[in-house]
């Protein structure tokens, strides 16, 4: 009768290591401050994506979502991969928030989105003009 252990055997067994400590050793979970405010400002470009739609277009969803942007009053705008939102950190997430809400009552049961957001304190700078500074480089030639 052979009694060897495989190193297979040795990787498969669990960890009795991990099995008593769940984390990471020198890592703490981080208390919240209630009373830290989010940014005053922010702007977010965001693509939903509804998923399990009944055909591969979600032009429909997507109009939807935008009759609510636009319906909210935020500032926006929609581009070929997703919209652009800018204002307050609570407005664009409540009403991306609002977004994923309004295609799951389409019956969507599952809603996917990627999201980047950006802030700055040391100046207002709206999306219009991130660009024409940009524009505005390249047209004076000093790439």
């Amino acid at each position: 009768m052979n009694h060897r252990i495989t190193t297979t055997a040795l990787r498969l067994r669990p960890s009795p290591f991990f099995l008593t400590r769940p984390r990471l050793l020198g890592t703490t979970t981080p208390k919240m401050s209630n009373n830290l405010p989010t940014p005053s400002s922010c702007y977010a470009d965001f693509c939903l994506i509804p998923i399990g739609t009944p055909t591969p277009s979600v032009a429909k969803e997507v109009a939807s979502v935008q009759s609510l942007i636009r319906d909210s009053g935020i500032k926006h705008t929609m581009h070929s991969a997703g919209t652009t939102l800018e204002g307050s950190w609570d407005d664009v997430f409540r009403v991306i928030g609002q977004a994923h809400s309004l295609v799951h009552q389409s019956g969507i049961v599952r809603v996917q989105t990627s999201l980047r957001v950006g802030t700055r304190t040391d100046k207002k700078q709206t999306a219009e003009e991130k660009v024409k500074r940009v524009e505005d480089i390249l047209a004076a030639g000093k790439e």
